[in-house]
Protein backbone atom coordinates (compact mmCIF):
# COMPACT_ATOMS: atom_id res chain seq x y z
CA UNK A 1 0.00 0.00 0.00
CA UNK A 2 2.78 1.86 0.14
CA UNK A 3 3.18 3.37 -3.57
CA UNK A 4 -0.95 3.88 -3.50
CA UNK A 5 -1.24 7.19 -4.42
CA UNK A 6 -5.12 9.62 -4.27
CA UNK A 7 -6.21 12.92 -4.65
CA UNK A 8 -5.25 15.37 -1.90
CA UNK A 9 -7.81 17.72 -0.03
CA UNK A 10 -6.50 21.31 -2.36
CA UNK A 11 -7.00 18.86 -6.04
CA UNK A 12 -10.28 18.03 -4.89
CA UNK A 13 -11.61 21.20 -3.59
CA UNK A 14 -10.13 22.59 -6.89
CA UNK A 15 -11.73 19.98 -9.10
CA UNK A 16 -15.33 20.70 -7.20
CA UNK A 17 -14.73 24.60 -7.69
CA UNK A 18 -13.87 24.35 -11.44
CA UNK A 19 -17.04 22.10 -11.63
CA UNK A 20 -19.14 24.37 -9.86
CA UNK A 21 -18.09 27.47 -11.87
CA UNK A 22 -18.97 25.36 -15.10
CA UNK A 23 -22.48 24.52 -13.74
CA UNK A 24 -23.28 27.95 -12.97
CA UNK A 25 -22.57 29.67 -16.41
CA UNK A 26 -24.16 26.72 -17.99
CA UNK A 27 -27.48 27.57 -15.66
CA UNK A 28 -27.21 30.80 -16.01
CA UNK A 29 -27.33 30.05 -20.04
CA UNK A 30 -30.08 27.92 -19.80
CA UNK A 31 -32.07 30.72 -17.83
CA UNK A 32 -31.22 32.79 -20.22
CA UNK A 33 -32.36 30.94 -23.13
CA UNK A 34 -35.69 30.49 -22.11
CA UNK A 35 -36.17 33.71 -20.34
CA UNK A 36 -35.51 35.88 -23.96
CA UNK A 37 -37.91 32.87 -25.67
CA UNK A 38 -40.39 33.90 -23.35
CA UNK A 39 -40.04 37.97 -23.88
CA UNK A 40 -39.76 37.39 -27.21
CA UNK A 41 -42.83 35.22 -27.92
CA UNK A 42 -44.53 37.35 -25.89
CA UNK A 43 -43.43 40.85 -27.48
CA UNK A 44 -44.26 38.43 -31.33
CA UNK A 45 -47.62 38.09 -29.77
CA UNK A 46 -48.80 41.96 -28.64
CA UNK A 47 -47.57 43.14 -32.41
CA UNK A 48 -49.26 40.04 -33.85
CA UNK A 49 -52.59 41.32 -31.80
CA UNK A 50 -52.38 45.04 -33.10
CA UNK A 51 -51.35 43.79 -36.71
CA UNK A 52 -54.68 41.34 -36.73
CA UNK A 53 -56.45 44.72 -35.53
CA UNK A 54 -55.17 46.66 -37.46
CA UNK A 55 -56.24 44.97 -40.75
CA UNK A 56 -59.46 44.54 -39.93
CA UNK A 57 -60.08 47.90 -39.33
CA UNK A 58 -58.56 48.65 -42.57
CA UNK A 59 -60.39 46.39 -44.60
CA UNK A 60 -63.71 47.61 -42.96
CA UNK A 61 -62.90 51.38 -42.74
CA UNK A 62 -61.83 51.67 -46.81
CA UNK A 63 -65.37 50.46 -47.22
CA UNK A 64 -67.36 52.81 -44.62
CA UNK A 65 -69.25 55.69 -45.94
CA UNK A 66 -68.99 56.84 -42.21
CA UNK A 67 -67.50 56.68 -38.72
CA UNK A 68 -67.40 57.61 -35.28
CA UNK A 69 -64.64 57.25 -32.98
CA UNK A 70 -64.05 57.05 -29.10
CA UNK A 71 -63.37 54.50 -27.30
CA UNK A 72 -65.12 52.02 -30.00
CA UNK A 73 -65.67 52.66 -33.41
CA UNK A 74 -68.63 52.29 -35.37
CA UNK A 75 -68.50 52.03 -39.12
CA UNK A 76 -71.91 52.07 -41.25
CA UNK A 77 -71.18 50.83 -44.63
CA UNK A 78 -72.74 51.44 -47.93
CA UNK A 79 -75.51 48.97 -47.80
CA UNK A 80 -76.49 50.79 -44.23
CA UNK A 81 -75.31 47.63 -42.01
CA UNK A 82 -72.75 48.62 -38.88
CA UNK A 83 -69.79 46.94 -37.66
CA UNK A 84 -68.34 47.97 -34.55
CA UNK A 85 -65.36 47.74 -32.97
CA UNK A 86 -65.13 47.16 -29.02
CA UNK A 87 -62.75 46.04 -26.55
CA UNK A 88 -65.15 43.76 -24.20
CA UNK A 89 -64.88 41.49 -21.01
CA UNK A 90 -61.14 40.78 -20.05
CA UNK A 91 -59.52 42.76 -22.77
CA UNK A 92 -60.42 41.66 -25.67
CA UNK A 93 -61.29 43.52 -28.90
CA UNK A 94 -64.30 42.12 -30.71
CA UNK A 95 -65.52 42.99 -34.09
CA UNK A 96 -69.57 43.19 -34.27
CA UNK A 97 -71.58 43.25 -37.19
CA UNK A 98 -75.51 43.53 -37.97
CA UNK A 99 -76.38 40.20 -37.27
CA UNK A 100 -74.83 40.14 -33.74
CA UNK A 101 -71.88 38.06 -35.06
CA UNK A 102 -68.61 38.75 -33.30
CA UNK A 103 -64.93 37.97 -33.95
CA UNK A 104 -62.70 38.23 -31.18
CA UNK A 105 -59.58 40.21 -33.02
CA UNK A 106 -57.01 40.93 -30.44
CA UNK A 107 -56.60 39.79 -26.66
CA UNK A 108 -55.11 41.44 -23.87
CA UNK A 109 -55.51 45.16 -25.44
CA UNK A 110 -55.34 47.38 -22.18
CA UNK A 111 -55.94 50.78 -23.99
CA UNK A 112 -57.51 51.63 -27.54
CA UNK A 113 -58.67 54.67 -28.96
CA UNK A 114 -60.28 55.86 -32.03
CA UNK A 115 -60.94 59.46 -33.33
CA UNK A 116 -62.25 60.52 -37.11
CA UNK A 117 -61.57 63.88 -38.56
CA UNK A 118 -61.80 64.39 -42.17
CA UNK A 119 -62.31 61.09 -43.27
CA UNK A 120 -59.53 59.65 -41.41
CA UNK A 121 -59.58 57.02 -39.02
CA UNK A 122 -56.94 57.17 -36.41
CA UNK A 123 -56.85 54.49 -34.11
CA UNK A 124 -54.35 54.34 -31.09
CA UNK A 125 -54.31 50.53 -29.16
CA UNK A 126 -51.62 49.46 -26.83
CA UNK A 127 -51.13 45.12 -25.94
CA UNK A 128 -49.65 44.19 -23.03
CA UNK A 129 -49.75 40.38 -22.44
CA UNK A 130 -50.73 39.57 -18.87
CA UNK A 131 -47.71 38.95 -16.45
CA UNK A 132 -45.92 40.75 -18.39
CA UNK A 133 -45.31 44.10 -17.17
CA UNK A 134 -42.51 44.91 -19.33
CA UNK A 135 -43.95 44.11 -22.64
CA UNK A 136 -46.09 46.45 -24.37
CA UNK A 137 -46.27 47.49 -27.91
CA UNK A 138 -48.81 50.99 -28.82
CA UNK A 139 -49.34 51.44 -32.36
CA UNK A 140 -51.16 54.52 -33.73
CA UNK A 141 -52.52 53.84 -37.39
CA UNK A 142 -54.30 55.47 -39.62
CA UNK A 143 -57.32 54.77 -42.31
CA UNK A 144 -59.16 56.25 -44.95
CA UNK A 145 -62.79 56.24 -45.04
CA UNK A 146 -64.43 55.39 -48.57
CA UNK A 147 -64.26 58.61 -51.05
CA UNK A 148 -67.97 60.03 -50.93
CA UNK A 149 -69.57 59.94 -54.37
CA UNK A 150 -71.20 62.98 -56.30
Amino acid sequence: MKGQRGFTVPELLITVAIIGLIVSFLGTAVYQIITVTEYGSDKMIALHELQNTAHWVSSDGQMAKTATGGNELVLTLPDDSIITYAVVGTNELRRTDNSGAELTLARNITDINFSVEDRIITMTITSSPPGRPNITEQRTYKVCLRPTEG
